[in-house]
């Protein structure tokens, strides 16, 4: 096996070769979205991941529809949420603690969407994913829901997955790889009201501090 040094070399270990065969299997499975030919990964595929990582993963706003093995964050008490908290002013969880984070339908109503990467990053491990299903701007979703504060579209990740355009925004402190990105319909409902989404799965790139890194890579 080949490891990833604390000098920043790029290598390959065991948790790239599991997320590399939930994609293949993804693909060879016929897991595609409804309009747009794209492979996305799942709440399963995520979850699986983060319990490869021995690490938990959450369900950002997680009050009305968070998934089996995920904890559930929110500002507001509720049964489905197990962390209570107010993401605007940090999660309360410890450096690279947590494997996947899961934000369907959240980032929109954060205010400070450079704060939030942010946060995002810092508290998921090194190959952490970041999955997130937000409305396009290139659609009406994006603007019809009086409490969207914020608009995304496919060029909006650029800033946090490509160090070029990351160079303008100085705040911008993650890094991320993205596995997928993509403008789709998830229905025919969402098609026919003109409301397309992002799609974007991601994967946080940090360096691990070299007892963790060396725990993940006994995985094999």
């Amino acid at each position: 096996m080949i490891l990833m040094c604390g000098f920043g070399c790029r290598t390959t270990t065991k948790v790239d070769k599991i997320l590399a065969n939930i994609l293949i299997s993804n693909k060879s499975n016929g897991n595609q979205n409804f309009v747009a030919n794209v492979i996305l990964m799942n709440n399963e595929d995520a979850l699986f991941y983060a319990n490869q990582l021995g690490l938990p993963a959450l369900d950002m706003g997680a009050a009305h529809s968070k998934p089996d093995g995920y904890l559930g964050v929110d500002q507001y008490e509720n049964p489905n949420v197990d962390i209570v908290c107010d993401v605007t002013e940090g999660i309360p969880l410890p450096d690279s603690s947590v494997g996947a984070i899961r934000a369907y339908d959240f980032i929109e109503h954060i205010p400070d969407g450079v704060a939030l990467f942010n946060e995002f990053y810092r508290v998921l491990a090194p190959g952490g994913l970041l999955l997130i299903q937000v409305p396009s701007s290139d659609g009406r979703g994006a603007y019809q829901d009086p409490t969207h504060v914020t608009f995304y579209n496919e060029n909006s990740f650029w800033y946090y997955t490509d160090p070029f355009y990351q160079k303008f925004v100085p705040t911008i402190t993650c890094r991320f790889e993205a596995l997928s990105l993509q403008t789709v319909y998830p229905s025919e409902w969402h098609a026919t009201h003109n409301i397309s989404y992002v799609f974007a799965d991601l994967k946080a790139i940090k360096q691990a501090p070299a007892k963790a890194f060396f725990q993940i890579t006994e995985l094999a």
